[in-house]
Parts: structure tokens; C-alpha cells; sequence
């Protein structure tokens, strides 16, 4: 597998709600059920749709021979004050984990903020248990800023959470 970044709009939406299906399914670390952050294929155009239309924003997916890999957003806040900063989800699925996608699609996205001429902050939250995850993080230049204890609740226990930053430019 030799994948390739693309931005969504390259792509069917259902492809991409797919995907996002099966990184929530399939993994422990996300914060949220699948559920209750994107409901329906209806919700998630609508996350697509709010993205988009936010100066500086980002979304890519990684793809190969036609499938897709994984997936990245960078959102914008919302609020003039905040502009300047943006929250980062990713995820990759299930069989294709430790492959080295998720670098390749963190890589892309932050050459193509610090282009933006917009963002210039990127916060993520990550579970504190997720040692790859945080490892690629850091080796991208995230700082780990706050940990939140007990932050996710599972049926398993609590979870500590890590709030990490990157200054875009940095």
C-alpha cells in the first residue's frame, strides 16, 4: 500500500462516513460513541458542510488503490477572537493502523496550515492510554499543555485525557 492525500471533496461523502464508521467502531481511544457525534450520514454532511465553509479549514483522507485509509480535519473556531485556532480529529482505520497513515496525513495537513495564512494553532485531545497516538503527536511537534483527569468514562473505568497544541509556524 503506497497511499496518497486527497481532500474529501475528492471522494463520495458515504465513502468518507464510512471510514469515520469504522475508526469509531473499532477503537477505544475516541472520546465519543459514533452515535452521538455523527448520528446519521445526514449529521455528518452537515460537520462537512460547517467545515468547508470555515476560512483555513482542512480535510484530507488517505487513499489507495481506490480505498480509504484514514482520515484528518482541522477546524477552525468559529468565534472572531479564536479564529487563529483550529481543533484537530483523526483517524485510521482499523487494519491499516501502525502503517504509518497517520503521519503521512498529519504531515500534509500541517504543511497546509502553516500555508493557510489562517490558522496558526492546532489543539487535538488525545486519552492519556494511547501511547501512539501521543507519540506521533510529539514527534510532530505537539506539546502536551493539560492533563484533564478522569476525563472519558468507559464502561472499563477513567480515563485520563492530554489537551496537546502545536504553534503552526513553530
Amino acid at each position: 500500500m503506497d497511499p496518497s492525500i486527497r481532500e474529501f471533496k475528492d471522494f463520495d461523502i458515504g465513502e468518507i462516513y464510512a471510514l469515520v464508521s469504522d475508526v469509531y467502531t473499532t477503537s477505544d481511544g475516541m472520546s465519543e460513541a459514533l452515535e452521538e457525534k455523527f448520528p446519521d450520514l445526514e449529521s455528518f454532511r452537515q460537520y462537512i458542510a460547517a467545515l468547508s465553509s470555515r476560512p483555513g479549514s482542512i480535510a484530507l483522507v488517505a487513499e489507495s488503490g481506490g480505498r480509504l485509509y484514514g482520515y484528518l480535519t482541522i477546524m477552525p473556531r468559529y468565534q472572531a477572537k479564536l479564529s487563529h485556532t483550529s481543533e484537530l480529529n483523526m483517524g485510521v482505520k482499523h487494519g491499516a493502523r501502525g502503517k504509518g497513515i497517520g503521519r503521512l496525513l498529519l504531515g500534509d495537513a500541517l504543511l497546509r496550515a502553516r500555508s493557510s495564512g489562517v490558522l496558526e494553532i492546532i489543539y487535538l485531545m488525545v486519552r492519556a492510554d494511547n501511547a501512539s497516538a501521543i507519540r506521533l503527536y510529539e514527534n510532530m511537534g505537539f506539546d502536551r499543555i493539560a492533563v484533564l483527569k478522569n476525563d472519558t468514562k468507559t464502561q472499563n473505568g477513567y480515563y485520563d485525557g492530554w489537551l496537546m497544541r502545536k504553534f503552526v509556524n513553530d
